[in-house]
């Protein structure tokens, strides 16, 4: 086979996180930052569902003695990347409690996304989120619960270098020479390839279909966020201009003009537009194309002369 697919490709990951345990417990320990005895089991693409209810597959499941953790690769844009963490950990803890188990039998639930997109935008490599009380962070909550996000297109000047690293590997799929882990993952990929069994249950054509219509999705949804800002920006422009004209014409009728304004602004004038109205719309449309803003009109007509206005507007009075 002469293609390959990345490390970051989620067929793939499975596939080298169930055939090297040593590097899985690694990647883990070096997510987290802590040391792992040993895994007892690692499953990958596993179901956990129901007739009636919305099952998950999980991409890696693994338990040690003492904790749990489930890591997924995210190579495209997800939605509801909270919910879906939330889900995935529910089902988590259902797996971990037999029938009639107490609820200190939970062990701590680690769940681990690993993304090629930063879900949240403010740029950290590393999301970690713990449960917490809002109203004083000093009072203890520990449910065991660990969510983190890594973002292989983060500041990887604000992560630890080991994960820096493994996040360079993930996005660009090239091992440093310096980093052993990345070096035995570049391997572990190219020896997953070698395996015709795998190569032939896993068909390329469907691969790339999902990975398509994956792409093709996000594709989708950044246009749509693109065309929807360009389209609200502009309608906002010209609901501006319009609410900013009816301020201006309903807060400075006339010069002088301390009573009756109210009545004024809700009438109008009723019999052809005179040469104030026609000089007051030239120094609307000459403050608006100034750059200020519906407030900022009204505030300027309120307080400042009119014929100073139009001097400083360069409109000629009547």
């Amino acid at each position: 086979m002469d293609r390959q697919l990345p490390f970051s490709n989620r067929y793939v990951f499975a596939k080298v996180m169930q055939d090297n345990p040593d590097l899985c417990k690694e990647v883990i320990e070096r997510v987290l930052d802590i040391r792992i005895d040993s895994l007892e089991a690692i499953e990958v693409e596993s179901e956990n569902s129901t007739i009636v209810r919305r099952g998950v597959r999980f991409d890696v499941f693994a338990r040690s003695g003492d904790a749990a953790f489930e890591v997924e690769m995210q190579s495209y844009e997800q939605t509801e990347l909270p919910k879906r963490m939330r889900f995935y950990r529910a089902q988590l803890d259902r797996r971990l409690l037999d029938k009639g188990d107490g609820y200190e039998k939970l062990r701590p639930v680690y769940v681990i996304f690993i993304c090629r997109h930063d879900p949240f935008g403010f740029g950290l490599p590393v999301y970690t989120f713990k449960s917490r009380c809002e109203e004083d962070g000093a009072v203890p909550f520990d449910n065991g619960a660990v969510d983190v996000v890594l973002n292989a297109r983060g500041d990887m000047g604000r992560a630890r270098p080991e994960v820096a690293s493994l996040l360079q590997f993930v996005e660009t799929n090239v091992a440093e020479s310096a980093d052993s882990l990345t070096m035995q993952l570049a391997e572990a990929v190219k020896r997953a390839h070698k395996d015709e069994e795998w190569i032939g249950n896993m068909s390329w054509i469907e691969w790339d279909i999902e990975d398509a219509k994956r792409a093709a999705a996000a594709e989708a949804r950044a246009k749509a966020r693109a065309e929807a800002l360009v389209e609200g920006r502009e309608e906002g422009r010209a609901k501006g201009r319009a609410e900013g004209r009816a301020e201006g014409r309903a807060e400075g009728r006339a010069e002088g003009r301390a009573e009756g304004r109210a009545e004024g602004r809700a009438e109008g004038r009723a019999e052809g537009v005179s040469a104030t109205m026609k000089t007051q719309k030239r120094l609307l449309e000459a403050m608006e194309e100034s750059g200020c803003g519906p407030e900022e009109i009204v505030r300027l007509l309120t307080s400042e002369d009119f014929g100073l206005l139009c001097e400083r507007y360069g409109v000629e009075r009547p």
